[in-house]
């Protein structure tokens, strides 16, 4: 069932949303996290509500939407509640027996200052451009990225990984011979890839070494 408004844009701190005007509780019969398909004016997308208590809800509004809408008060909003947020991977003309490439080798990519160490991650492992990978996960700025983020794009490209991250908790491990490593850096932490006994940092360089007690965890890259 389709739910309908006007409003306008809400700012609050350096986010972006759209505050819903009824008690969605009530309204919709729902409570907790709530994914929805919107659309405002003629741009649609999907998300996760933003609980504020109380059955009180905003529509969290991205940079990329942003550009695409006036701000105007009265801008016209519609939801409809969805049972869970399309994945990426849903228009992939890759799979795991027919990945984008066989990882035989590792381009160096440095994150460009548009994006941030997850998509650089993701593209050399691609062999794609950042811009490239930005695009597949659907995230233009850095803080619309995550761990999971990177998994469904790896998924998307058919490139297989196990299924989760292994703690390393400061100790010194031998890492498979391709994995992404998590590892301790201000403000957001750091990914990187592992290949072939060197790290492609991609904040820094090519590295032969790296302080194992700044890793966190790693996830292997299968290769073979």
């Amino acid at each position: 069932m389709p739910y309908s408004f006007t409003s306008g844009l809400l700012e609050s701190g350096n986010r972006t949303f759209i505050e819903i005007p009824f008690n969605v509780w009530d309204t919709c019969n729902q409570k907790g996290m709530i994914s929805v398909s919107v659309m405002v004016e003629n741009v649609s997308f999907e998300c996760k509500l933003v609980p504020k208590g109380d059955g009180k809800y905003y529509i969290p509004i991205t940079k990329t939407i942003i550009k695409k809408l006036e701000r105007r008060n009265d801008l016209y909003v519609q939801f409809e509640i969805i049972d869970k947020l399309s994945r990426i991977t849903a228009n992939s003309p890759y799979n795991k027996e027919k990945p984008i490439r066989k990882i035989d080798s590792i381009n160096y990519i440095k994150t460009p200052a548009d994006a941030c160490g997850y998509h650089a991650c993701v593209a050399m492992l691609a062999n794609v451009s950042v811009d490239e990978a930005m695009k597949v996960m659907q995230s233009n700025t850095k803080r619309e990225v995550s761990i999971s983020k990177v998994i469904e794009a790896l998924d998307y490209y058919g490139i297989r990984h196990a299924d989760k991250f292994i703690y390393t908790k400061g100790k010194q491990v031998d890492f498979p011979k391709c994995c992404i490593i998590n590892a301790k850096a201000e403000p957001n932490g750091l990914l990187m890839v592992y290949y072939n006994e060197k790290y492609y940092n991609p904040a820094v360089e090519v590295q032969y070494d790296y302080d194992s007690k700044r890793i966190v965890s790693y996830m292997e890259i299968y290769i073979d």
